[in-house]
């Protein structure tokens, strides 16, 4: 083989090492996430086994509301729509 050609080929194997290192980083991202949904759900069902269980022994719901954390909301952002005048529905004119 000559020269060039190894050249070339060292070159084409360094890009792909810097590929797959991406590509591994992000197989250990997603396995971190799965596994942290994983351990999520696992917390959520013993959560709520325990308050169950305070019912079962003489809490009452609306104690329990009190000491219960407040549940994480997401924010919807709304779409800015532009409303007409003209209810032909009709594009403007200028």
């Amino acid at each position: 083989m000559s020269d060039a050609a190894t050249r070339i080929l060292e070159q084409l194997q360094a890009q792909n090492d810097l590929r797959m290192q991406a590509a591994n980083e992000i197989a250990q991202a997603v396995a971190a996430r799965v596994q942290a949904e994983q351990n999520l759900l696992t917390a959520q069902a013993t959560e709520k086994q325990a308050f169950t269980n305070a019912l079962k022994k003489g809490w009452t719901q609306q104690e329990l509301n009190k000491i219960s954390p407040a549940r994480a909301t997401r924010k919807r952002t709304k779409k800015n729509t532009v409303s007409t005048d003209d209810s032909t529905g009709s594009a403007p004119t200028e």
